[in-house]
């Protein structure tokens, strides 16, 4: 574990500054989440949704759906749905990832209003 990886698992969460906060590095997560849906894009649940979004490419540009109507986005709710959502992360891992974000959101904030009473003062 490094200061910048709080969390080493079950999924790797590597948070680094910046200028307005904080990124939290998810991709292990973010894998098995990617994972997660080819396994279900391969059940026949999906396999034909899927199919029918390539016969769907060419289509009339101006007639009108609701976004619960169009295809894909229908197939990324119904997906996301069936996937990981939460990343989990345990007793001590915890607290080092509340302490990294409250160190470097800290940070970020006093830098945010430094640059706001600077601007003040302009």
């Amino acid at each position: 574990m490094t200061k910048h990886t709080p969390v080493d698992g079950p999924y790797r969460i590597t948070v680094e500054p910046i200028p307005a906060g904080v990124t939290l590095d998810v991709e292990p997560f973010v894998a098995k989440v990617v994972t997660d849906v080819i396994e279900k894009l391969l059940t026949d649940a999906y396999a034909d949704r899927l199919a029918g979004l390539y016969d769907m490419q060419a289509r009339d540009p101006h007639l009108i759906e609701r976004p619960q109507d169009l295809p894909f986005e229908g197939l990324v709710d119904d997906l996301t749905a069936e996937v990981r959502t939460k990343l989990p992360v345990y007793g001590l891992q915890a607290l080092r990832l509340a302490g990294r974000i409250d160190t470097l959101g800290a940070a970020a904030v006093s830098a945010l209003q430094a640059e706001a009473e600077g601007s003040k003062a302009a």
